[in-house]
């Protein structure tokens, strides 16, 4: 039988009896074929005659007149032979022409149908006629109905109905096949029959086309019929539609049918049949005769050999996506149940009346409700026995099937295989029909679907859209379900081949696999604002901290402790991280500034996360212009069972325990030791329970033995939750078997010990940076005390003091930027949209390789410290930017351009080289999978491994462009250069890669017909030598019986012939001799040909017998090297993985230094001089013409102006002054001037020329910026609170390397407390952090009280003012013109009033706000000036407070001297 869609399977009423006879077909698509259904074929011999007769006598009169006087309006009673019935109607539409009148007919019962009344049988009808009902079988009512696919046989219009194939569901042969119709099993009987009676309820595309008729029914209602005419024609989409329907309905419908030949243009015409546009009973679709334009969505395709053909998809109507809350707004409403036959809207079909889906009675699979705190979101308690009642029919088989998997993945949108479709069902269906656009299929249960070769474009649109998609394939073939119902000796036998979900694929967990959807990730750059970024796993603990710190207390409060696990899927990357962080959670927003993570994971239930880290999550949701997706995973946590058949299988796949705890350190480790990830260390049996104990983690990585070792219990345990959902994904042994597991360590973590964890994260990014960093650059701590009998002298102090500063300066190898900085600055992306455009990121990233760039992003993230490192690598880019090695590099970014993302695919290798244990062959459930797009997903991998072969080759090139170039750059040396020349590049590699050219043809493999070649598989060489042995001693057979056994020898020499000697032939290397040859007892007569003495016997013999036997047995080991050969070679490319790992190190570190190449080589470029810093001395930064990298014009279109900067350094009497305090008018560059120093500062370390006419800095270790207005309301912080938390930071942990910028300190509050908290704030800059700062402000009292003060520079931006300054005047007469450039001195105003100007303020709020500046200007100088003498005690206690930082007595004597 064909193999029906699923919502066969969801069908209201089983049949409980089937017919006795049928007819097998003897194609899938035959013209005049029929089936003997209940009587025979009399209804569709009779439907032929009448149509026939009718057609014969068009020309007559009466016929003619009839036919004219139809219009639209015009009531009918159309004939069904079929049913012997007419049916009463309405024309809706006509169209007439010379040979056809299509006609659109409105039924009474709501049913459409386009037909040519040229061809049909009908009456005229008065508005009295009473109208007729299309259905006489009351126990038919519960059917579903569906529209039949109608084409035309030879030039004449007829209706016919599309009968059953041998393929499920073909969509692609048969032109948007669809069926609501019922599933029919067999009853259960205790012979033989029981096999094939079953049979339909199989959901595959191999089953016997001779078992329709064991489906068919009686009394089947009139089915909806579509439009006829010939299919030469072409008819406009606002007239008629062709639809589909699918085996199941004719089954269910009519007995008699003939089948169609489908043109093979129509194949995958349509994925869903879109609805008709006549208005049906409880929709609200347009009629068939409304003319108005449709808004179509094409239908994605998932690669090129997607059909031409695909018809569009027109989108529902909206609704509400949440089912539950449809569920409860249904209940509430009365709505009533869904009608068969047609399209139902959203939000009435049978699983909106489910109760156990609603809310209130929601459970899981412990039956714990929704608000029981260890309620599990990802497990469903299904109640069948509402489904029967409110169905009103017993569950089917394949129906109860899909409710047993989504029990286990309640929180999962399912894709059920059916044949070569994947169908979504119930909420599921709600889901994907408003997201990819489309339509409801006809019937009572909500359903959707799509081929299988669309997988790729639609399920990346539903991760796109947030949702987890569960890929659910069939691992049984029907041949195979027959020999399991044989099997199955006791029990229920089984009905429905088996499935098991083999992915599950979320925005985090994407390996863009060979079902994938690839192009989204080849289009962007990583961590690209659009870019894929990781999995994050975050644990939390609070820390409880009495310190309510002090003057004494210069460090951060650690309020709480994280643990972080990263999980880069698509490069197989995992990073292990644990620190402390502050209130406002610095360092962790910092991170997911950094990774910008596509999914985060955080704990739920017992230990949960803290609400501020959720707030802050959130918060990140709403600013990222990736959609990061949060999912809880709560302390205790059940594991999905397994559907595989095999128990073994089972056992593997599932997690020992039923309850399991994913956060929980000792059984993380248990897991990874059990799953064998890691190569095992020892083969003695482990203490898997010991978490302390390194035993058998030898061979792991070395950042995941530093965390079981060091007792990083928060990195492991944020480990195994990663591990958790990766198990639960499918992928991870894809992904751990990588090995790759790097460490994350922030800046300067605080009460934890992370000595080893920062040890092997500077190691790291010292390898990435190629960075030698010797064993001397280590801290050496002082072992000796200090006595606290002797108080050491001042001299003493200051000496110790200077150590323990170069001490602490020796160990910082990078500036660090958290991610404040980074989105005050606009590093990463703008802050107006938040993509790259406009970023520093965007203006130096010129790499052609992905893995260049991602290396060239660390690079920013990261710039260096050391004067040595920053000057080897601006020596790399000097030499790169003119010459001969511009040239050079020129040619090799053109070859980098032709590498691809090496890291990407070295994974995908790995993932494709098959089993990553040899002991769970078999074990996942893709191996076991049926799928029909073999040949493409076989193009796929060959595509990527043809990919990487060609990219390495393009790679292998790049020593060649400088063979015959003197480099003098060390740095740039190693990477150009192979290992024989003194350099690092892998001097092999051209003939490694060789081997696999030679014995890889990727044009056969991509057709399937690769065969593995010498070399590659022992067992295979073996078999195809024992087949050559085997062939030989079959010759050498033949030689001695013809020579001494055969009579006549020359006749048996000349005649003796091996039939059947093909690998695919039966009864292979039968002996055939003509009759006359006598031969010995041993030669037994299989057959014969001919006839007479031209008679050819053929014989078989014990030796040739065994032989044949030893040759059938190396033919099946052949054949099963050929299916696993690319997987072989796919294996040993993974294996040689170091060496392409070096070549793809060594490209991408050319690709990033040649990127700051082509970026120094812009014009006004200049190349940065790094100053030494001794202690001692004083750091400084002096800037001449310098201008913003990311701003090339001013915003009337004019050039950017430059600017001249100098802080700090020696001028021979004394320190330069550190702090400029900056002041001018609104929207004079202030803002700009302050990015524009760090920007330099921040591409000057990176190792890149700045914009800029001179530039010398010295290094900076880290830049703090307080910069804009911002809240954090989901966190329950204020904007003045942010203002002033972010100002603790740059207070807490600027040194005299750090650069700060401040701008305006002290505007969320009052005048007062601003101007006394910024007053006090510059104070310890200058007194306590003696760092590099610029502080912008409009206080000018504030520029009054330093500017006598040595150590700060008073400085402003000039602006020329038109008018006079009378208050007066008018307004508008007074005209600002913003110079942009920096001058010495403050600035007397701020011109406010000038901004309100600009930005429209009525004429008269101008004038009035003029007037009170004025007013309060005049008050505040006679307050100031005008201090009576004997108020001297009361500025005296004002200052003492101030320096004792007593803001509210600052605020309490400065009221009284206002009074005063």
């Amino acid at each position: 039988m064909k193999q029906g869609n699923l919502f066969s399977f969801f069908s209201k009423k089983p049949s409980t009896s089937l017919s006795s006879s049928h007819s097998p077909a003897t194609s899938k698509f035959k013209t005049n074929s029929s089936r003997d259904e209940s009587g025979g074929d009399t209804n569709h011999s009779k439907k032929i005659a009448d149509t026939t007769n009718k057609v014969s006598n068009d020309k007559s009169t009466k016929r003619q007149r009839d036919l004219a006087l139809i219009k639209v309006g015009t009531r009918l009673s159309v004939f069904w032979p079929d049913d012997k019935e007419y049916y009463p109607a309405k024309v809706t539409s006509i169209k007439r022409d010379s040979e056809s009148i299509v006609t659109t007919l409105f039924y009474d019962d709501g049913e459409v149908e386009t037909v040519d009344l040229v061809g049909e049988k009908f009456k005229f009808l008065d508005d009295t006629v009473s109208k007729k009902t299309k259905v006489d079988n009351k126990e038919d009512l519960d059917e579903e109905s569906s529209v039949v696919n109608c084409t035309a046989i030879g030039s004449k219009k007829k209706r016919h109905i599309l009968e059953d194939s041998e393929e499920e569901f073909e969509s692609d042969e048969n032109d948007g096949e669809e069926s609501d119709a019922s599933e029919f099993i067999a009853p259960e009987e205790s012979d033989d029959n029981d096999d094939e009676d079953e049979l339909t309820t199989m959901i595959t595309d191999e089953e016997d086309q001779d078992e329709d008729a064991k489906s068919s029914k009686l009394g089947r209602k009139r089915l909806c019929v579509t439009m006829v005419g010939n299919s030469a024609k072409k008819r406009k989409s606002s007239g008629s539609q062709i639809v589909a329907k699918s085996p199941e309905d004719e089954r269910s419908k009519k007995s008699p049918s003939n089948t169609q030949d489908i043109d093979t243009k129509n194949r995958f015409a349509s994925f869903i049949t879109p609805p008709p546009k006549g208005k049906l009973p409880g929709t609200q679709f347009k009629r068939f005769d409304d003319d108005s334009p449709k808004k179509t969505i094409p239908v994605p395709r998932s690669d090129d050999n997607f059909p031409h053909s695909c018809r569009k998809i027109t989108p529902s109507p909206s609704f509400k996506l949440d089912s539950i809350e449809v569920t409860k707004a249904v209940q509430d409403k009365k709505i009533p149940l869904p009608l068969p036959g047609v399209v139902n809207t959203a939000g009435t079909h049978y699983h909106n009346h489910f109760s156990f889906l609603l809310p209130s009675k929601r459970r899981d699979l412990h039956n714990r409700a929704m608000t029981d705190d260890k309620y599990n979101p990802r497990t469903l308690r299904v109640d069948y026995g509402e489904i029967e009642r409110v169905t009103k029919s017993k569950i089917t088989p394949a129906s109860r099937q899909w409710w047993e998997i989504k029990s286990q993945y309640a929180d999962t949108l399912l894709l059920f295989k059916t044949g070569k479709f994947y169908e979504i069902f119930h909420m599921d269906a709600d889901i994907a029909v408003q997201i990819l656009g489309f339509q409801y299929m006809k019937g009572q249960q909500a359903h959707a679907g799509f081929p299988e070769v669309g997988y790729g474009s639609f399920c990346e649109r539903l991760v796109n859209a947030g949702h987890k998609v569960a890929r659910v394939e069939q691992t049984e073939t029907p041949d195979m379900l027959k020999i399991r119902k044989k099997n199955t000796k006791s029990g229920k036998k089984p009905q429905v081949v088996n499935r098991e979900v083999c992915s599950i694929v979320s925005s985090g967990c994407r390996t863009f696999c060979y079902l994938d959807n690839v192009k989204s990730l080849e289009n962007t750059t990583f961590h690209d604002s659009n870019g894929v970024g990781p999995l994050l796993a975050i644990k939390e603990i609070l820390i409880e901290n009495n310190n309510t710190g002090g003057e004494n207390c210069d460090s951060l409060e650690a309020v709480c402790e994280f643990g972080v696990a990263m999980v880069d899927a698509v490069r197989g990357v995992v990073t292990l991280g644990q620190f402390a962080d502050d209130v406002l959670r610095n360092r962790l927003n910092t991170l997911l500034t950094t990774f910008r993570p596509s999914e985060v994971l955080v704990q739920s239930g017992e230990n949960a996360a803290s609400e501020c880290l959720i707030s802050l999550l959130k918060g990140m949701q709403t600013t990222s212009a990736s959609n990061m997706r949060v999912e809880h995973v709560s302390t205790f946590e059940t594991f999905p069972k397994s559907t595989a058949i095999d128990p073994e299988v089972r056992r593997k796949m599932e997690r020992p325990k039923t309850n399991i705890q994913p956060w929980d350190v000792k059984e993380t480790v248990a897991e990874l030791h059990r799953k064998a990830y890691f190569p095992r260390s020892s083969r003695k049996n482990i203490n898997i329970n010991d978490s302390s104990s390194d035993a058998g983690t030898k061979r792991w990585p070395e950042v995941l033995k530093a965390c079981i070792s060091g007792r990083a219990d928060l990195a492991i345990s944020a480990f195994g939750a990663i591990v958790f959902y990766l198990q639960r994904s499918l992928i991870d042994e894809e992904i751990l078997s990588m090995g790759l597991v790097k460490a994350y360590f922030p800046q300067e973590s605080v009460n934890i010990d992370e000595n080893d964890l920062k040890c092997i994260a500077s190691k790291q990014m010292r390898d990435e940076c190629d960075m030698d960093i010797s064993s001397d650059n280590k801290i050496k701590k002082d072992a000796s005390t200090d006595s606290h009998d002797n108080f050491p002298s001042s001299q003493q102090v200051s000496a110790a003091q200077n150590e323990d500063d170069a001490a602490i300066e020796d160990q910082i190898d990078h500036l660090a930027l958290d991610g404040i900085t980074l989105c005050n600055l606009e590093v990463l992306a703008n802050s107006h949209s938040n993509t790259t455009s406009g970023s520093l990121w965007a203006k130096i990233n010129n790499t052609k390789t992905p893995h260049g760039s991602r290396l060239l992003r660390a690079w920013l993230l990261r710039p260096l410290f050391r004067k040595t490192d920053i000057d080897r690598r601006g020596d790399a880019v000097e030499e790169l930017i003119s010459g001969k090695l511009a040239v050079a590099l020129s040619e090799a970014r053109g070859a980098l351009s032709k590498c691809g993302d090496i890291e990407r695919l070295l994974s995908r290798v790995h993932s494709m080289g098959g089993n990553f244990n040899s002991s769970d062959n078999g074990i996942h459930p893709n191996e076991r999978a049926v799928l029909y797009e073999t040949a493409t997903y076989t193009r796929r991998k060959v595509g990527d491994f043809s990919k990487l072969l060609n990219g390495l080759r393009s790679a292998a090139q790049v020593p060649d462009f400088f063979s015959d170039i003197n480099v003098k750059s060390g740095m740039l040396r190693k990477i150009v250069c192979r290992k024989e020349n003194g350099g690092c590049f892998p001097s092999n590699l051209n003939q490694q890669l060789d081997w696999f050219f030679d014995n890889f043809d990727c044009n056969l493999a991509a057709k399937g017909l690769f065969e593995p070649a010498r070399g590659i598989d022992e067992d295979y060489d073996a078999a195809c030598d024992l087949v050559e042995e085997i062939k030989m001693q079959l010759d050498n057979y033949k030689e001695e019986m013809c020579s001494n056994f055969l009579n006549p020898s020359h006749s048996a020499k000349a005649h003796w012939k091996y039939a059947n000697i093909k690998e695919e032939s039966k009864d292979k290397y039968l002996i055939e001799l003509p009759v006359n040859v006598r031969v010995p007892s041993d030669f037994l007569v299989k057959g014969k040909r001919g006839s007479g003495p031209k008679q050819i016997n053929k014989y078989r013999t014990p030796v040739v017998e065994e032989l044949v036997k030893k040759l059938e047995q190396a033919y099946d080991v052949i054949k099963a090297g050929k299916a696993r050969g690319m997987q072989l070679v796919f294996a040993k490319f993974d294996s040689m993985r170091p060496l392409w790992s070096s070549a793809a190190k060594a490209t991408s570190m050319l690709d990033a230094l040649g990127s700051l190449a082509i970026t120094s080589s812009n014009a006004g470029y200049t190349r940065p001089k790094i100053l030494d810093c001794p202690i001692g001395s004083a750091p400084t930064i002096k800037i001449e013409q310098g201008r913003h990298p990311c701003v090339d014009s001013t915003l009337t279109g004019g050039d950017f102006i430059p600017n001249d900067l100098s802080l700090g350094g020696n001028l021979g009497i004394g320190d330069c002054s550190r702090v400029l305090l900056l002041s001018g008018p609104n929207m004079g560059g202030k803002s700009t001037l302050l990015r524009q120093t760090c920007l330099l500062t921040i591409l000057a370390q990176v190792g890149c020329y700045v914009p800029a006419k001179e530039c010398s800095i010295t290094p900076v270790d880290r830049i703090f910026t307080r910069l804009g207005a911002s809240d954090r309301i989901l966190l329950g912080q204020s904007t003045f609170f942010v203002e002033l938390a972010e100002t603790a930071v740059a207070l807490r942990g600027a040194t005299r390397r750090s650069l700060v910028i401040m701008d305006e300190l002290g505007r969320g509050t009052s005048t007062f407390d601003g101007t006394a908290i910024a007053s006090a704030v510059v104070k310890h800059l200058v007194e306590r952090n003696m760092c590099l700062t610029l502080f912008a402000t409009h206080y000018h009292s504030l520029l009054e009280e330093w500017r006598h003060e040595n150590s700060v520079r008073l400085g402003h931006m000039e602006c020329l003012v038109e008018g006079d300054d009378d208050g007066d005047k008018v307004v508008n007469e007074h005209k600002v013109t913003f110079l942009y450039t920096l001058a010495d001195g403050p600035c007397p105003k701020s011109f406010g009033i000038n901004v309100a100007h600009l930005a429209a303020l009525p004429t008269e709020v101008l004038s009035k706000a003029k007037q009170f500046s004025s007013s309060f200007e005049a008050e505040m100088s006679h307050t100031i000036l005008g201090t009576p003498s004997d108020n001297i005690p009361l500025k005296s206690k004002i200052e003492k407070a101030v320096k004792e930082e007593i803001w509210k007595d600052v605020e309490k004597y400065w009221l009284e001297l206002q009074l005063s």
